[in-house]
């Protein structure tokens, strides 16, 4: 088990690598999630130290190009489905994921799920991916007419949150006739079928 030391070394290791791959905007939308990560994982009795870690690297590659994406996905031998191969900013979580395997040596792969599945949610999403799945659909920089009332949701339940986070993500698709990804529609069934 990692010490605090560690811990905050890998922190800042985190927090430097974000910061050098991502923009001002973005770095601050990262570092909002972060905060608000570790506040839900405080709130709800999650170890606050793996949902900041995965907090601040979920979107590392965000600001990756789509033809590198590709690129990268298909040297690291990255699966690709067609929802990613027609939107390829799909693929920034698990490049950043496995950035951060590679790149810093995470090797927790609660961790590197929550990283992984941030975008779309997956089935079988553990508590550190609903932490950071949450935090970065209600950081205080997000705007939106339901926003309000995730947040409010976020202080009982991460898996309720998740879901309706997850339904209005599927409404707001449907509205633009735009495809929602298969494990966005995976995910909402698995936190229904569980019963939330």
């Amino acid at each position: 088990m990692a010490n605090h030391e560690t811990d905050d070394a890998m922190i800042q290791r985190a927090d430097a690598f974000a910061r050098a791959r991502l923009s001002d905007k973005r770095y601050g939308h990262t570092q909002r999630v972060a905060e608000t990560a570790e506040r839900l994982a405080s709130l709800h009795g999650l170890d606050t130290y793996r949902t900041r870690l995965a907090a601040l690297l979920h979107d590392a590659a965000r600001e990756t190009g789509a033809e590198e994406f590709l690129r990268i996905s298909e040297e690291w031998d990255m699966p690709v489905g067609q929802p990613e191969r027609e939107s390829p900013m799909l693929l920034h979580g698990p490049v950043a994921a496995e950035l951060a395997r590679r790149d810093l040596g995470v090797e927790d792969e609660e961790v590197l799920k929550a990283i992984r599945v941030h975008t779309t949610g997956a089935p079988d999403m553990g508590p550190v991916a609903l932490a950071v799945f949450v935090a970065d659909a209600i950081e205080p920089g997000r705007n939106y007419p339901s926003v309000a009332r995730l947040r409010d949701l976020a202080e009982e339940d991460l898996r309720e949150v998740a879901a309706e986070a997850l339904r209005r993500a599927i409404a707001h698709n449907e509205e633009r006739s735009r495809e929602t990804h298969p494990a966005s529609q995976e995910a909402l069934r698995w936190l229904e079928d569980s019963g939330y």
